[in-house]
């Protein structure tokens, strides 16, 4: 096989000759070399279309994470919001429960302005700003302190009312708001007899008909005639209080009955051993008679 090239100014002319097995090996060659430049402009092509390829893609990623991170401050904000809630929540519970315990104590709390920011002052000195850690930390550290006042209020006021039932409930006052005492409690001559005689309570005279009044809290234990008591009211008041009331004319109250310091349980009368219109008024401690005398001067 013969190649011949006529260049255009047609002076002079080449030619080449060719076996079948050369020109073959030329073609493969040339080929190839074509395959490898088609090859390298495609790779290039596709290099300089990579960023427009994936610059939809980087971008998305970059507005997830914009909108990531705004998720994230939209959380830290309602968290505190709402632990700001909680405490302030809080602070108003504990609030009305000092102005109770207060009111029980009969305590004046009009001194702590308990409307208004508590008042606060110093001198100026330059700080650190407070880290979200540290926020974090005085945060936690305020909610415990607001859990244990919680506490030390609510067992304040439990031993407050304990003991005010304990002192609703120890006898004190007398039983009837308009008599005298007629007969002390001790030896005396007894008014039937004639004879020297222990005396257990107190008598206090009145008019007939007028009530007769509990001098503690407490539950009734006994209504009825009972021998030389005549009508009687007998009242438990727990710790180791009894009290009687005897010779009244109408009972006001039954058996089981919840009473209070200062209720009427009875009408003033002259039943059983009397000699005329009182109350005989006793108190037990511990299954024994004492005076009642210290507790309706007391």
């Amino acid at each position: 096989m013969q190649i011949i090239i006529i260049p255009s100014n047609n002076r002079t002319h080449k030619h080449w000759h060719f076996t079948r097995k050369s020109f073959f090996l030329l073609v493969g060659v040339f080929t190839a070399v074509l395959v490898t430049i088609m090859m390298s402009v495609d790779t290039k092509a596709n290099i300089s279309l990579v960023p427009e390829a994936i610059a939809p893609t980087i971008s998305m990623q970059t507005e997830d994470a914009g909108l990531t991170e705004q998720n994230s401050e939209l959380a830290i904000q309602e968290y505190y919001a709402q632990r700001l809630g909680q405490l302030q929540a809080e602070s108003i519970r504990l609030k009305a429960l000092t102005e109770k315990i207060a009111k029980m104590a009969g305590i004046d709390t009009a001194v702590f302005e308990l409307e208004i920011r508590p008042p606060q002052g110093g001198i100026a000195l330059e700080g650190q700003d407070i880290s979200q850690t540290s926020f974090q930390q005085e945060l936690k550290q305020l909610a415990n302190t607001f859990k244990t006042q919680d506490r030390q209020l609510e067992m304040l006021q439990n031993v407050y009312l304990t003991n005010d039932s304990i002192r609703s409930a120890i006898p004190q006052g007398s039983p009837s708001k308009e008599g005298w005492i007629s007969s002390y409690y001790g030896k005396r001559i007894d008014p039937f007899n004639g004879k020297k005689v222990f005396h257990h309570g107190l008598d206090i005279a009145g008019k007939l008909g007028s009530k007769v009044f509990s001098v503690a809290d407490g539950i009734i234990t006994w209504t009825g005639k009972r021998s030389g008591y005549g009508q009687l009211v007998e009242i438990d008041h727990g710790n180791g209080y009894i009290t009687r009331y005897a010779h009244n004319k109408t009972l006001i109250v039954k058996v089981g009955d919840r009473v209070e310091k200062g209720q009427a349980i009875a009408l003033m009368g002259s039943t059983g051993r009397s000699t005329g219109p009182h109350v005989h008024f006793e108190v037990l401690r511990d299954g024994k008679t004492i005076n009642p005398y210290s507790f309706v001067k007391g």
